[in-house]
């Protein structure tokens, strides 16, 4: 039993391993729909009124909902987890490449710095302080989204097998005990498989600086804010899908090394994938 609807950009997809009567499977639907909207009306930097847009603009918010402290104290911590290497305070970066809530695709021509997610940003249950740069959720916040899903599907609505595809960002429980089959999709050619894998109880994600590329006069820009990439497209395998989404991130900008002790200390599974020699390299973790 399935059902898919659009949001945040993407096609959803949720699949579900357990026989339900019609109403019962509607009312799952309209729960899901209503759920992904109130949180990108919550928390997208594409809204004017989005919990985001208006600390980005006010840079203070009073009386932040405990679920936003609990958004952004997670972000802040991927700083640290990944070595520096995922930052949630370059939405300002990328709005002066052309990504903003216009989708111009303008470069403005101003030079921006990140922010530091330590000290720019402070978070306490009565007031949310950004001192410097603008939070972007974008390389997290679908994958967060779909662990929130998946905990309501359990407790709110007893469902404990399923399927959440958002995009994407994906998190798995089991179908019968049985974990679920998923394609790792080529970075430059949709639609075509290079691999395929299974889940059961973790989540997924993949990056790549060759999706979301766009063209100005300064040249060419992807939603990937860094100098040095490593590789073509990453793959992830996690115990939450919003790890999974930010890792597979962090993940494009380490080298070997790094990325083995990411992978140890997050215990991640890993897939790397080169477009010249159309080779895919996976840790054990990853299977």
């Amino acid at each position: 039993m399935k059902f898919s609807f659009q949001a945040l950009g993407t096609t959803w997809w949720v699949e579900l391993f357990e026989e339900l009567e019609d109403a019962n499977l509607d009312e799952a639907k309209h729960f899901v729909e209503v759920f992904v909207s109130d949180y990108e009306k919550s928390y997208s930097r594409f809204l004017p009124d989005s919990y985001i847009s208006i600390l980005n603009r006010e840079r203070t918010l009073a009386n932040p909902t405990p679920e936003f402290v609990k958004l952004l104290e997670y972000g802040k911590r991927l700083y640290l987890r990944s070595d520096t290497h995922f930052n949630l305070l370059t939405g300002h970066i990328l709005e002066s490449k052309g990504y903003d809530a216009d989708y111009t695709f303008t470069d403005s021509g101003s030079i921006e710095t990140p922010g530091n997610p330590i000290t720019d940003l402070q978070v306490t249950p009565e007031l949310i302080e950004l001192k410097h740069g603008n939070i972007d959720l974008g390389g997290f916040g679908k994958g967060y989204l779909i662990d929130l899903i998946a905990t309501e599907l359990k407790q709110t609505l007893n469902i404990k097998q399923f399927f959440i595809n958002g995009g994407g960002d994906m998190y798995a429980t089991h179908n019968g005990g049985e974990p679920i089959n998923i394609f790792l999709e080529h970075p430059t050619k949709p639609g075509t498989g290079i691999a395929k894998t299974t889940l059961k109880n973790q989540g997924f994600a993949a990056s790549s600086p060759h999706k979301r590329v766009w063209k100005n006069a300064t040249g060419d820009h992807t939603h990937i804010i860094s100098d040095r990439l490593t590789s073509d497209a990453t793959f992830i395998k996690a115990t939450s899908a919003a790890d999974a989404d930010a890792f597979a991130t962090a993940a494009l900008q380490l080298n070997q090394r790094d990325l083995e002790r990411l992978a140890k200390s997050e215990q991640l599974g890993v897939a790397l994938f080169d477009i010249k020699s159309e080779k895919l390299v996976a840790n054990q973790s990853f299977g």
